[in-house]
């Protein structure tokens, strides 16, 4: 099958893959340079990089990355099984790894001030926007016009979307109650999400841990939620609130230190 008519099927389909391409060999390989294979999030392969033991490491570090998003290139030398390589053919190769498909996601429960400012501004910085919110009134294409699709539950939404999970998915809780945070986040915490954050004060997020506990919750899943949620912007305004999650957000994204750039050139000049 041609790779390219693979790909344009996963786009149109709605679906997220990883392509994989070698692009550099030296010696003796499985596969020539410009060999390509995609691979779903459940381990189908359509294509082929080499076999073996290369394209089983392949597969595994493409599932990886449907979850995080990055591009990588991955380095084989296919000399010594003993020492960890993944042949005996004698070369090396590198071989990239792209995510293609649906773009990253943005979920956000709660569309009061905060969720309505956050839906538009994850949008125009590329992310595809989901929105639940019991109060159907505010779900109105008039108030929340940068959304993909709205529901009044998770439920509803899993079960439109049955592998909400497997997409690069961030999680963000505007709401107006802990009630409806402990209700959801179970379930949230279930779909392993790279980033999960809940509105409101530090007060309220105590509270909302105790009852999580209760309910069964382990402290050691609590750990992954952020909250209070978003960066240290003294932000008041539902504008600049949204602005600091997102910036949160992107640090998680992007794997960034979230540092003043200046301090931080600064330091590698030291370092350097």
């Amino acid at each position: 099958m041609n790779i390219f008519s693979e790909i344009n099927k996963i786009e149109s389909d709605g679906m997220t893959a990883v392509l994989c391409i070698v692009t550099k060999t030296q010696g003796s390989t499985p596969r020539h340079a410009g060999s390509k294979m995609i691979v779903y999030s459940d381990g189908r392969t359509v294509g082929t990089v080499g076999g073996g033991e290369i394209e089983s490491l392949c597969i595994t570090e493409a599932i990886h990355l449907i979850k995080n998003g990055h591009t990588q290139t991955l380095h084989y030398k296919l000399v010594n099984p003993e020492q960890g390589d993944p042949g005996v053919c004698g070369g090396e190769v590198d071989v990239y790894l792209e995510v293609v498909g649906k773009k990253q996601k943005i979920l956000i429960i709660g569309a009061g001030h905060v969720g309505k400012q956050l839906s538009f501004l994850a949008n125009w910085l590329g992310f595809d926007v989901f929105v639940i919110d019991d109060r159907e009134e505010l779900l109105s294409e008039k108030n929340l016009p940068d959304v993909s699709e709205r529901f009044t539950n998770l439920e509803k939404l899993l079960e439109t979307y049955s592998d909400f999970k497997a997409f690069n998915l961030f999680v963000v809780m505007t709401t107006r109650s802990l009630e409806i945070d402990v209700k959801y986040l179970p379930e949230i915490l279930k779909l392993d999400p790279r980033y999960i954050g809940v509105i409101g004060s530090k007060k309220r997020w105590i509270r909302t841990t105790e009852l999580l506990l209760n309910d069964g919750i382990l402290e050691s899943e609590i750990e992954k939620i952020f909250s209070p949620i978003g960066l240290d912007l003294k932000s008041e305004t539902p504008e600049e609130i949204a602005l600091s999650i997102m910036a949160e957000i992107l640090k998680v994204k992007n794997d960034a230190s979230g540092e003043n750039l200046r301090y931080f050139w600064r330091k590698k000049i030291d370092v350097e």
